[in-house]
């Protein structure tokens, strides 16, 4: 625990940077010059659907990271996800999860799955 004598009391102005010389505004991260060099190439290619197809070719041959990565990809949320919703959709006619008026029309739904 440090010591309190050593704590400078409001070391930082209000409203001040603790980096005032940090990254200027408008400095590009690696996130926008890669999304800009993928997306406007200089020759017109479509460089997402190239990495698409190594990516597919990669999990097809079966290297788990490029599995892995691909399932990450299509189901954020989880395959588990993706298959309950498969279920409710089976019992409700494609058209999702409906909107309940009372507890009891949850429980009838939940009920028939």
């Amino acid at each position: 625990m440090p010591n309190p004598e050593n704590i400078t009391k409001h070391q930082f102005k209000k409203g001040q940077s603790g980096n005032p010389k940090g990254r200027p505004k408008g400095f590009p991260n690696l996130r926008n010059a890669l999304e800009s060099a993928i997306y406007n190439a200089p020759d017109g290619t479509d460089h997402i659907q190239s990495i698409a197809n190594v990516l597919i070719e990669k999990a097809s041959s079966g290297d788990m990271r490029a599995i892995q990565y691909l399932f990450t990809i299509l189901y954020p949320d989880g395959i588990h996800k993706y298959e309950q919703q498969k279920e409710i959709d089976s019992v409700w006619g494609g058209g999702g999860m409906p909107s309940f008026k009372t507890a009891k029309d949850e429980i009838n739904f939940y009920n028939q799955l």
